[in-house]
């Protein structure tokens, strides 16, 4: 027997794009993007951002995805030659290199084993040996749910050590973050995980470090040449055409959770991952990840299911998750609690992922379960399931 097909629309709990609610498009004026207006949005938008990452450097907005920021990265701090490395934990830490190596550096990258943790002792060992100019690595490596120790990394480098650049993108609004305090260079972010936003926008915080070393490059970049940015922050203007209605949702956000405080939007994405994983292990799922984070849950389904087969029958039941990708395709199944959850959420999705474990041939223990997810406490929710606000 199959589960029934919902008639509600069907919920987005993947890592990203997340779910963005109709009324979140339904209420934005309509704005041009060289108005007084929407110049505003961006200056304050770009103002928050550095109320996130904790920094008194500039963050350029670019309309583009989490990748372009990436790019960005790369492209305007490195040059043909650049020493990188790179310590990769699953698909988004091998991007790093791939961009690396599409810019002229010479990459070396430090592959960890997929969902383990990484040993910040043999990161440092690398770095003295090979002196590299820049370290780039993945906060939340998205493929496996692994949190990487930024905080302690970049103490045991040091601030005259090498630049870091980090990927945030799906780590930015849920996991903690001091770009200043912890010595982090270069920082990529992106709408469509924390921020509740749809995908199309992307952002690049820039520390002192490296904008002293943005202009180096001659030629190879056009678009992602982050010195048209600079020219055009204080006046908030974009040098192109900005991806105008995803930069209000994402200031909306911004402004929600900073009314809320961020502190308490990390420690609800925690709350809310930690249950969910607690309820997992009566549905016979475990963490694939030795540290999970609290923005991407990956979890390794046991040897009678199939991971397509529980997708399919998880979005009967009204919630959209993602499979796993490369090697891990079919073997786990990957969820995120960025943007639109609360505790009613959790409930239906604990309740809709077991009904769709036990149609795919596994034992679970659904009330049990429920039971973990309900601690979540109504009291402690992350966002309004209805009308798209974060609550207080």
């Amino acid at each position: 027997m199959s589960c029934p097909r919902t008639a509600a629309t069907p919920v987005i709990v993947s890592p990203g794009p997340v779910h963005v609610g109709r009324e979140r498009w339904e209420t934005l004026p309509p704005l041009h993007h060289r108005s007084v207006d929407f110049r505003d949005i961006v200056r304050e938008t770009g103002r928050l951002m550095q109320e996130l990452l904790r920094t008194s450097s500039p963050v350029y907005l670019l309309t583009a995805s989490g990748t372009g920021a990436m790019e960005a990265a790369v492209a305007n701090v490195t040059v043909p030659g650049s020493r990188v490395l790179v310590v990769s934990g699953g698909k988004f830490g091998r991007r790093w290199a791939e961009l690396c190596d599409a810019y002229g550096c010479r990459t070396d990258c430090l592959h960890v084993e997929e969902g383990r943790r990484i040993d910040v002792d043999a990161v440092v060992e690398r770095v003295k040996r090979e002196r590299p100019e820049f370290v780039a690595f993945t906060h939340v490596e998205s493929s496996t749910g692994l949190l990487f120790p930024v905080q302690e990394l970049s103490a045991r480098l040091g601030g005259a050590g090498p630049l870091l650049i980090v990927d945030a993108i799906s780590s930015l609004g849920a996991e903690e973050l001091d770009m200043d305090a912890w010595g982090i260079d270069v920082v990529a972010g992106a709408s469509q995980k924390a921020l509740a936003a749809p995908p199309g926008v992307s952002f690049v915080g820039m520390g002192k470090r490296a904008l002293d070393l943005v202009g180096r490059r001659r030629g190879g970049t056009y678009y992602f040449d982050l010195r048209r940015s600079a020219a055009a922050r204080e006046s908030g203007d974009t040098p192109f055409t900005p991806a105008i209605q995803t930069i209000q949702i994402v200031h909306r956000s911004l402004l929600e959770m900073s009314a809320l405080g961020f502190a308490s939007v990390r420690s609800r994405h925690r709350r809310a991952s930690d249950a969910f994983l607690a309820a997992a292990k009566h549905l016979s799922l475990a963490s694939y990840s030795q540290n999970p984070s609290s923005a991407v849950q990956a979890l390794a389904l046991p040897g009678e299911c199939r991971g397509d087969e529980v997708l399919a029958r998880l979005a009967g039941g009204g919630f959209i998750a993602a499979g796993g990708q490369d090697d891990l395709e079919g073997r786990v199944i990957r969820t995120g609690f960025l943007g639109l959850l609360d505790v009613r959420t959790l409930e239906r999705l604990v309740s809709a992922l077991g009904r769709a474990l036990q149609e795919s041939g596994c034992r679970v223990d659904l009330s049990s379960a429920q039971q973990r997810a309900r601690e979540y406490g109504v009291d402690f929710p992350l966002f309004a399931e209805s009308g798209g606000r974060f609550l207080a």
